[in-house]
């Protein structure tokens, strides 16, 4: 009896080693794919397609099964660039003490393994995308992978450069979700929102990046990688300056495009006027942790919060389209009255007619007033 009970509790140990190896493999893989910052940019795809969408994917099914496919997809891309720009900087990152522990470095996975989670990743993502959205949104996952490993990577070991290209990567998520929405059309006479909303991310990414690279400055040194922290950090307190201002206005923009409402510019004036206010700290000790630190913790914090207000501030396109076709039956109906006052005959007179508001600018404010319009007898 006491073999038997043996034996199964060997057993039975076996299986909860198995297991925990098991976990920390998923761990390990998941920390390849930085699965935290993967997370972050699926949601701003998901933004973008909610932004985008004719339907509420909480009202509606099917948008929001889309909106899903739309995450799950970005998720799985996000996951397989991020391994391959671990694969392809195994060396710096062991000799960054904050990178040294990630799986590859700390040679808890093989670059073999790492390869074919990359490939697995990768192909199951793009997949989704094509098959549950459209092509463009596919174009946009598999661009964003290239250019992600294939320029990003290896050039913060050429030049400070390299963080425009990486905000670039960034902003293209969003305007992947916005193509999963509309059909894949990003044309820009119809689709100005979609650039619109890029722009913002690739603005927000400089001041979060700067910020965490005065954090990471003394890694990056050692890790010989180009960054404007290390190189000029007065240029890079500058530079995370600039862009958090030009986020200010860039919720005017949604709201002018009628995306938004009027509020949501407000709201977005307010954030980025709360992130330039940090950015001041930073300008005037641009080497200091202490001073990017608040930086960077606002960063983080203003994405998530400046996304919802914007959904929770969309218009919803069928509005915005009952808006513009009154405008142009009000429009018309004025022009007409304009020219059968002038065609009248007889004596002069004087007519009220009603002139369209947009013939007011620049103010455009100002109500519809009518116009007093004299004719004169036809010869």
């Amino acid at each position: 009896m006491s073999g038997m009970a043996s034996a199964s509790a060997a057993s039975t140990t076996a299986v909860a080693v198995r297991q925990l190896g098991a976990r920390r493999r998923a761990r390990d893989y998941l920390a390849l794919g930085k699965h935290r910052l993967s997370a972050l940019v699926a949601l701003t795809a998901t933004a973008g397609y909610g932004l985008r969408s004719d339907e509420s994917p909480l009202t509606s099914p099917a948008a929001a099964a889309t909106a899903g496919w739309t995450t799950a997809g970005t998720f799985l891309t996000a996951l397989s660039a991020n391994t391959l720009n671990q694969m392809y900087e195994i060396r710096s990152d062991a000799l960054m003490g904050r990178t040294r522990a990630r799986p590859l470095p700390a040679g808890r996975l093989s670059l073999m393994h790492a390869g074919l989670f990359a490939a697995a990743t990768a192909g199951t993502g793009l997949g989704i995308l094509k098959t549950k959205t459209n092509d463009t949104a596919a174009a946009l996952g598999a661009a964003n992978i290239a250019l992600y490993a294939g320029v990003y990577t290896p050039l913060k070991a050429v030049s400070v450069a390299n963080t425009w290209v990486g905000a670039v990567v960034g902003a293209v998520p969003p305007v992947l979700g916005w193509a999963a929405a509309s059909g894949g059309d990003l044309s820009l006479a119809t689709e100005a929102g979609a650039y619109h909303l890029g722009a913002a991310l690739f603005l927000w990414q400089i001041p979060h990046f700067h910020a965490l690279a005065v954090m990471a400055r003394a890694d990056y040194a050692a890790a010989r990688l180009r960054m404007l922290a290390v190189a000029n950090p007065v240029a890079n307190a500058r530079w995370a300056r600039l862009t958090a201002a030009a986020l200010v206005p860039f919720g005017a923009g949604l709201a002018y495009e009628d995306v938004t409402s009027g509020w949501f510019g407000l709201e977005a004036a307010a954030g980025g006027a709360w992130l330039y206010a940090r950015s001041l700290r930073l300008s005037a000790d641009p080497s200091s942790v202490a001073a990017a630190r608040p930086l960077f913790r606002a960063s983080v914090v203003y994405l998530p919060v400046v996304l919802a207000a914007m959904l929770a501030h969309k218009r919803p396109r069928e509005e915005v389209a009952a808006e513009a076709a009154a405008r142009a039956r009000a429009e018309a109906a004025a022009a007409v009255a304009i020219a059968a006052a002038t065609d009248g005959e007889g004596l002069s007179d004087t007519r009220h007619v009603a002139v369209p508001w947009v013939l007011l600018a620049p103010f455009p404010f100002l109500p519809i007033v009518p116009l007093h319009v004299t004719t004169s007898p036809k010869p």
